[in-house]
């Protein structure tokens, strides 16, 4: 009889325990487990059509230069090859197709009931920044620079659209794509870190 109430006890002080961790996980979902992502983060983004859109909202956590780009996947070897040519790499063999992208980004505050505009500008996309290769080495992307902008803390959100057709890119995945710039970091004091 004596182990049966120990059991039962047990048990009780077991369900209990997990009642309440599962009652904490439910109200710790706060601004910070549902806040926006933070770079390096991409979204679908459809440049082969005109006025296809993206509004998206994410987190800065460090004070650097961040670039805004143009991320165009592909798939093999012939693939590669099909993608440099659309995108290019600034010489005669592939000079690439340029993408009008007008893009917006918006300061998040708490404190002002509207968006602060922080940049607004109509960039035509040109040739590759970077190159890159995923698990597989026959598969990568390439990296188009729209922006590189400095951004202190907060929430932010970028409005990018497509002002016109570039039916070319139809069939290859794109996204819009935030990172870090690798080489320029700011101190708490305004200093650049290179």
């Amino acid at each position: 009889m004596k182990i049966l109430k120990v059991l039962i006890a047990a048990f009780l002080i077991f369900f209990i325990c997990m009642t309440v961790c599962e009652a904490f996980s439910w109200f710790s979902l706060t601004s910070t487990s549902i806040s926006p992502p933070t770079p390096v983060v991409k979204w679908p983004f459809d440049v082969s059509k005109r006025d296809s859109k993206v509004s998206q909202e994410f987190r800065i956590r460090e004070y650097r230069s961040y670039y805004f780009a143009l991320r165009f996947n592909y798939f093999g070897e012939v693939d590669l090859y099909r993608v440099l040519a659309l995108v290019g790499d600034g010489s005669s063999k592939y000079p690439g197709i340029a993408i009008p992208i007008h893009i917006k980004i918006y300061k998040l505050n708490t404190e002002i009931i509207s968006p602060e505009l922080i940049y607004e500008n109509t960039i035509v996309t040109k040739k590759r920044y970077a190159h890159g290769f995923e698990r597989k080495q026959t598969d990568g992307n390439y990296t188009r620079e729209i922006i590189a902008i400095n951004l202190k803390s907060g929430i932010y959100r970028v409005e990018a659209n497509t002002i016109k057709d570039s039916p070319e890119f139809s069939g290859t995945p794109t996204y819009l794509q935030i990172e870090g710039h690798s080489q320029i970091r700011f101190l708490p004091n305004g200093q650049v870190v290179k």
